[in-house]
């Protein structure tokens, strides 16, 4: 609708951008002028195509976002809380959360995540939510569901929880917008109770990449201080190619041709999961606590880097690799020949006759020293990692992606925080916060 709709105006363009709409151009490249509307204040042709989305996955308003999920983020919890305002975090959330906690000055408060016997992050405990919540009074909850390897969280009690607490529940569900369209996958956190809820279009959907969508699912928020932040953290000149992308995914996965591609596409990976059963992670790693529920379009394969190298010699390049596994990200753009060829490469994998026992990272609760906007105003000095034991870091230090913190500022450095990073190290995976195996540390 909207790219049509773009295609459609005809006037001479004196405005920007400079290539004038040249059909050798992008012809759709607009700027706000009366027959495109504005993001930061739809009345026309973008509010229509917000509607449609907030009516396909059933939300009380939805925006659009092409600076990617992050703006969402960013843009929720400015909205939700005040600075110095208490925040429980999921330990495991991507690094625009706690980009957001630093830009508010925010006090966190974190809830770990267990650690699966197969080494990946569960789902987040209810009740252990509910006592934090009681405890620290936050006013929001943000968490993951999906986890970047597929993890769903059993966001129904949690937000009943949140509600009754006073407490808004933001959810980052930028790996689950394909959710709402088949039967086969979890129920979105926006159909269980979610106050705001971000998808990323682009991971899983036929998107352009940094679109996405946030969307307000319940009366308990200020719609009018999300637009507010929202207009903050998005560009002022939004790109119209990616806002005709956005609604084009959408409209076509409601469209007949979409529904059909999604069940063979579901068909398809079903069977593919079926077939390479050996080399991947299984989906019966629900048990109802620890793993609520998990999104089998996230393909887990045994294996680190060693197994990476092996898919690439053998024409397929996955999503990420991690110390002890390999996630490839399925979607309804793969066809049958993309997994026969995928399934062909995993039967180059030579499988172990047991397999490995992953390293346990730590599921415990960062020992926070000062806020990270404190932490932020202090002197800093670099110091060799292994000298950094009981200091206060002034570093962010991931692996990107999935950009989940293994350290922030203003948490005290510990034995266990720098045998996880010397572990990345050594197996040759770039750290980001560190250089050279020196880490910047707070000087008090």
């Amino acid at each position: 609708m909207l790219i049509k709709a773009l295609e459609n105006i005809s006037s001479c363009p004196f405005h920007m951008p400079g290539h004038k709409r040249r059909r050798d151009l992008f012809d759709i490249d607009f700027t706000e002028i009366p027959e495109t509307d504005d993001l930061h204040d739809p009345k026309g042709i973008l509010k229509d195509c917000m509607d449609f989305a907030a009516n396909v996955y059933k939300t009380k308003k939805t925006y659009f976002l092409i600076n990617g999920s992050t703006c969402g983020i960013l843009a929720a919890v400015s909205a939700c809380v005040q600075r110095e305002d208490k925040i429980l975090i999921a330990r495991n959330c991507h690094k625009s959360v706690y980009n957001a906690i630093y830009l508010n000055g925010l006090d966190p408060v974190y809830i770990c995540p267990p650690i699966l016997e197969c080494g990946l992050n569960g789902s987040i405990d209810p009740t252990e939510c509910e006592s934090l919540i009681k405890k620290h009074r936050p006013k929001a909850l943000v968490m993951v569901s999906p986890t970047y390897e597929g993890i769903v969280s059993d966001i129904g009690t949690i937000s009943e929880i949140c509600h009754k607490n006073d407490c808004i529940l933001i959810v980052d569900e930028a790996h689950g917008a394909h959710f709402c369209f088949h039967r086969g996958f979890p129920v979105s956190a926006a159909d269980c109770g979610a106050d705001i809820v971000i998808q990323s279009l682009h991971k899983t959907l036929p998107s352009l990449t940094q679109t996405a969508l946030l969307h307000i699912c319940s009366d308990r928020t200020d719609t009018e201080n999300i637009q507010k932040y929202l207009s903050i953290f998005q560009s002022s000149s939004p790109s119209y190619v990616l806002m005709g992308s956005i609604d084009g995914c959408i409209r076509y996965m409601t469209s007949e041709k979409g529904r059909i591609a999604v069940e063979n596409y579901y068909n398809t990976l079903i069977r593919f999961r079926k077939k390479a059963a050996p080399y991947i992670l299984s989906e019966n790693i629900k048990d109802g606590g620890s793993c609520f529920d998990v999104d089998i379009s996230k393909i887990i394969i045994h294996g680190g880097r060693d197994t990476a190298d092996i898919l690439r010699k053998n024409g397929i390049e996955p999503e990420m690799t991690e110390l002890f596994y390999t996630i490839a990200l399925s979607s309804v753009g793969d066809t049958d020949e993309s997994f026969h060829r995928l399934l062909s490469a995993l039967h180059n994998i030579k499988q172990p006759k047991t397999p490995p026992e992953p390293p346990m990272l730590s599921s415990a609760e960062p020992k926070i020293i000062l806020t990270p906007y404190k932490a932020s105003l202090l002197k800093t000095e670099s110091v060799p990692l292994k000298s950094s034991i009981g200091r206060i870091s002034a570093a962010t230090a991931y692996i990107y992606p999935p950009g989940i913190p293994i350290i922030n500022p203003g948490e005290l450095i510990t034995p266990e925080i720098t045998e996880i990073i010397e572990s990345y190290l050594s197996k040759g995976f770039s750290v980001t916060g560190i250089t050279n195996s020196t880490i910047k540390t707070a000087v008090i």
